[in-house]
């Protein structure tokens, strides 16, 4: 079956920071294989090569500039920036893909959004495999690594909210969840400027201070595989 997807991504200036602009660019790419269509919430001063790349992108996008503050790190208000970039949408869709701007879906994300139309699901969440070192290292698998669930992708309805629960980013209203096996890859240790820029933060986890082995990153393999 083929859907309608677009994708919804902040676009924000910390990123430029505590990412760096060239998996900002990775992950942009990435997301807009996989969708017709990109929105973007501006938040903060963006780099002008950031710019430059998406407008050379292969597919529409609209950027609308925040006039919100959302702030930074465990305070930044997660869902009142999600309702905002979820209301710029104005194209008919059957699916909205919203990773962050540190997140690379599935590539198989087509297949997944099938299973979960089959299943009546409005709504699917994925666990996380953190990157470690680079893109395609995926760190040593202990008890509470694949990290999850997050939500990041939903079905359209223009009365979707977005809050907190069990996991991030949930919409709100009783929507039915698909939780997929496959794994998002997590960029935010991803290589030696990004465990830096962390290091600087208030919210790094002592875990990632330790030392770690890695295993090279197999797209297509599911939780399962990662956790035996």
């Amino acid at each position: 079956m083929k859907f309608v997807v677009v994708g919804m991504v902040r676009l924000s200036e910390i990123d430029q920071i505590k990412l760096g602009k060239e998996l900002m660019k990775l992950s942009i790419k990435d997301i807009s294989n996989k969708v017709s269509k990109l929105y973007f919430l501006q938040i903060g001063n963006i780099d002008n090569d950031i710019l430059e790349f998406i407008k050379n992108l292969a597919i529409p996008y609209k950027i609308t500039i925040s006039k919100e503050n959302y702030s930074s790190g465990w305070t930044f208000k997660n869902n009142e920036s999600l309702d905002d970039l979820y209301k710029t949408i104005d194209d008919d869709c059957d699916w909205v893909l919203y990773p962050d701007m540190d997140d690379l879906l599935p590539e198989n994300i087509n297949e997944i959004l099938e299973t979960a139309n089959v299943k009546d699901s409005k709504v699917i969440r994925f666990h996380f495999i953190e990157c470690f070192g680079s893109v395609d290292d995926v760190i040593e698998i202990k008890q509470g690594y694949p990290i999850g669930p997050h939500f990041k992708a939903v079905k359209y309805s223009s009365n979707i909210t977005f809050h907190g629960s069990d996991g991030f980013n949930e919409p709100k209203g009783p929507l039915c969840r698909y939780e997929t096996n496959f794994c998002v890859r997590h960029l935010r240790y991803a290589n030696f400027e990004c465990l830096q820029k962390r290091k600087e933060m208030n919210y790094f986890q002592d875990y990632f201070l330790k030392n770690h082995n890695t295993i090279k990153f197999i797209e297509g393999q599911t939780i399962n595989y990662y956790r035996k």
